[in-house]
């Protein structure tokens, strides 16, 4: 019986020296696929398997090509706030294009589209750079990717280029813009940078070297207060002290109701004075037999059927036209067909009709339009062309059109311009001067001239508040949007010339207006808030990362301890991979930076199979231990 016990002992031993030494086999473990990691790594890197999400520290590649698209991502932000802003003025971009190729192409729904295209791209790629900082993973980014950055940064450096030489007077309205929406925008700026502090303080704490840590603290504190100080630099008229808000500058119509009705037409001028307009503006021709016309181009092409009537002569000067020929053009279809301001949807069946039936509109139809509504006319006379018999009489013919009519000249604002002669200005009788520029005080008084016709680039806000001290009218051109026309509101503009009467008709205020005390207010409040954020969020990401305990040692230790994991698992990858020719070796292909945790791949979800182990490879004792196969990983898998 003892010798069955001791029998049975040691079949348990041997039993169990077997099941330790036998290498246990079970079913592959589910792995629950995490597809949020999958998109974000996917899509900024390619890389779109588990054993790519790799958390091993960033290249120096990658953090130079991350600085090198942030400057990107900052530069097209700035170009879809300019093409936003550019709204008010995209029509001399317009102009300017249909001189220089003769052809009316619709640029601003071109490059806006193409705009905001570009920044939803961009804001992608940041989102998903964000994720990967906030996730610890690798910043790698796809080749791909690198070649659209590099491409959008030479193309917005063009642009500028372009833009400065043809339309500098643009920069001037983001200029203008940042003092108008600057309250706002410095707001958005600190609440935003104080949500980032959050990831920008637990990079901060992983830093390995004090130099680095100061270097980037001095960075942020620098970033921080400027964007704390900046309001000092904000000079926003819809700020201000005063308690009586200025009266509603009147409204010249841009040749008419330019923005919802054909240009220079009849129908233009009715619907501006449907719209409560102060004053209608417009340019005078001089037709090939002497008759006074309305038409700002100098050709018929963009805005009649010209290539239809007269095809031979479509590119010719309107000044070589007689007025019988030009009361054949239809002045009104190619609204409806180009929608210059994209309002042509919004006319009723009624208008369209009349669309279709407007004429070039006569200067003394204009005038007796004006004299029934009682508003005021502002033109500039064009010279016509040499050829002309009536070039020399230009002044002449209009004065004496003005005579002819029942218009009040009073009511008239006859344009000076700028000149080198010392000719005697001609002008009506009773009509007001008014300059055509920005000219000094001391000129004007000088000259006797008590208003100005200014476009917005030539004024700032101490020229228009020393014209206002001096009971000098500014009407400034050409503003259609309503930040604009509330900017130029609150600095007390008399007039306004606008091509969307219809829309700036019905403000009854500027779009906002702020105290100056409240807006201090609100100024230190939010300063104030976001620097105890800033603060709390840091010593919450130092308790995250270290714990209640901190000191410098402790920061020494835990970077050294990450320097020598860091050398460790690279030399384990080394060994993993040694004898294996793998894509992943190579540092500089996209498979660069596997996963480094093997063990989520442990032997125990090998597949069960059995083989004779080789001679030798276990100790003397166990030759009789029965071991699974030896499994290579799946050619699709990189080894780890």
């Amino acid at each position: 019986m003892a010798s069955a016990k001791h029998q049975g002992t040691s079949e348990r031993s041997k039993s169990t020296m077997k099941g330790k030494m036998t290498v246990s086999h079970a079913k592959f473990q589910y792995y629950r696929h995490n597809y949020c990691l999958v998109f974000m790594t996917g899509m900024l890197g390619c890389r779109w398997h588990r054993y790519q999400q790799s958390t091993r520290d960033n290249r120096k590649r990658d953090i130079f090509w991350f600085s090198l698209f942030t400057l990107a991502f900052l530069y097209v932000t700035f170009y879809f706030y300019f093409w936003l802003i550019a709204e008010n003025d995209y029509n001399y971009l317009e102009w300017y294009m249909f001189k220089t190729l003769k052809t009316w192409v619709p640029w601003y729904k071109i490059l806006m589209p193409l705009t905001c295209a570009t920044f939803g791209y961009f804001l992608l790629v940041m989102v998903l750079y964000l994720c990967h900082i906030g996730h610890g993973h690798q910043i790698y980014i796809h080749p791909v990717h690198l070649v659209l950055i590099i491409l959008s940064l030479a193309a917005c450096a063009a642009v500028t280029i372009i833009i400065d030489d043809l339309w500098h007077m643009e920069f001037h309205v983001i200029y203008l813009s940042l003092q108008m929406m600057g309250p706002f925008l410095h707001i958005g700026a600190v609440s935003l940078m104080t949500c980032m502090m959050w990831l920008i303080s637990h990079s901060w704490y992983k830093l390995s070297r004090k130099l680095y840590q100061l270097l980037w603290l001095l960075v942020i504190v620098v970033a921080m207060v400027g964007l704390y100080v900046c309001p000092l630099y904000i000079q926003c008229p819809c700020v201000s002290s005063s308690h009586s808000m200025p009266l509603k500058p009147g409204l010249f119509a841009h040749r008419g109701a330019e923005g919802i009705a054909p240009e220079n037409t009849n129908i233009s001028f009715q619907k501006a004075v449907e719209n409560g307009a102060f004053g209608l503006e417009s340019d005078v021709r001089i037709s090939y037999d002497g008759v006074p016309f309305i038409n700002h181009d100098d050709t018929f092409q963009r805005t009649t059927n010209v290539d239809d009537i007269f095809p031979d002569r479509a590119g010719d000067d309107v000044s070589t036209f007689n007025i019988s020929d030009i009361e054949k053009l239809d002045a009104g279809s190619w609204f409806l067909e180009t929608d210059p301001f994209s309002t042509a949807s919004d006319v009723s069946d009624a208008d369209r009709d009349k669309y279709k039936k407007q004429k070039v509109f006569l200067l003394e139809d204009l005038l007796q339009l004006a004299a029934k509504h009682d508003v005021v006319v502002m033109f500039d006379v064009r010279n016509p062309v040499e050829s002309n018999p009536f070039r020399n009489r230009t002044m002449e013919l209009v004065i004496q059109t003005l005579l002819n009519s029942t218009f009040n000249l009073t009511k008239l604002y006859w344009i000076i311009k700028p000149t080198d002669s010392t000719d005697p200005v001609v002008a009506p009788p009773r009509a007001p001067k008014i300059y055509g520029g920005a000219p000094s005080v001391d000129m004007l008084e000088k000259e006797n001239i008590t208003k100005i016709n200014a476009r917005f680039d030539y004024l700032n806000e101490d020229l228009i508040w020393e014209y206002k001290r001096q009971n000098i009218s500014t009407n400034v051109y050409v503003i259609d949007s309503s930040w604009f026309f509330s900017y130029y509101w609150c600095l007390g503009a008399t007039s306004i010339t606008t091509r969307r009467i219809d829309q700036l008709s019905q403000l009854e205020n500027p779009n906002w207006t702020l105290a100056s005390s409240s807006y201090l207010i609100m100024w230190v409040s939010v300063d104030v808030l976001s620097a105890v954020i800033i603060m709390v969020i840091f010593v919450v990401q130092r308790i995250r990362l270290f714990g209640t305990s901190f000191s410098p040692e402790s920061i020494s230790l835990t970077s050294a301890r990450h320097a020598r994991t860091y050398r460790s698992r690279t030399m384990k990858e080394k060994l993993l991979r040694e004898g294996i020719t793998d894509p992943t070796d190579d540092t500089d292909s996209q498979g660069s930076g596997v996963i480094n945790h093997p063990a989520a791949y442990s032997m125990s979800s090998l597949p069960p199979s059995s083989f004779s182990t080789p001679s030798g490879a276990f100790p003397t004792g166990h030759s009789n231990v029965r071991v699974g196969p030896i499994t290579q990983p799946d050619h699709k898998y990189e080894m780890e």
